[in-house]
């Protein structure tokens, strides 16, 4: 690579023949004929419009999150602007990411509501929506029942082949404590596990 000395025009000489620079109509020095990693010359809100847009090509998100990772890209200065952005074409929308997540985090045999709920908290959800979304999940999946049916399926799926009715009270004991792990209230696990008769 040529080096001009100090005092010297900075002029870029012409690509030599058969470069693909050359080609491209680039002068020899460009950034493209240089060893390392291209300088960064878009303007950072063009910067942060493009690290939000390829965080929400993954998958959707919430507003907190897209926050989130303008600030780790170091551009928490135009998340106010680009969130604005987002929110105007319609790629943000926390009550429905708060929906779809709910039904996918309530679904049988996975979580309940108490630990969905703090799932989508976690998220950026603010908790209102949070729990009208877990509530309208609870209704489709359980038709009424809710939680004590999915806390049902799980209990069941992870009793196995023995069923709940063949658990011994060490094990009774033991699945109770991971269903009330996985989020379902104590009543909700008491019902289903028949500790104790509904009045």
């Amino acid at each position: 690579m040529r080096r001009r000395a100090q005092g010297q025009p900075d002029e870029a000489a012409p690509a030599p023949q058969g470069s693909p620079n050359a080609e491209r109509g680039f002068a020899a020095g460009t950034d493209l004929d240089r060893a390392g990693p291209p300088v960064e010359t878009s303007p950072p809100l063009a910067r942060a419009k493009n690290v939000a847009l390829r965080y929400l090509a993954a998958g959707a998100r919430t507003e907190a999150q897209v926050r989130a990772r303008l600030a780790r890209a170091e551009l928490a200065g135009e998340a106010d602007e680009v969130v604005a952005w987002l929110l105007r074409l319609g790629y943000l929308d926390d009550a429905a990411y708060a929906r779809a997540h709910a039904r996918a985090l309530v679904a049988p045999g996975r979580l309940g509501p108490r630990l969905a709920e703090r799932r989508l908290l976690v998220a950026g959800v603010d908790r209102g929506r949070a729990r009208e979304a877990i509530a309208a999940a609870l209704a489709e999946a359980g038709a009424g029942a809710g939680e004590t049916a999915l806390c049902r399926a799980l209990a069941e799926k992870r009793a196995g082949a023995a069923g709940l009715a063949g658990l011994d009270d060490r094990a009774r004991s033991k699945l109770a404590r991971f269903l009330l792990g996985r989020g379902f209230s104590g009543s909700a696990v008491a019902r289903v596990l028949g500790l104790y008769e509904d009045g």
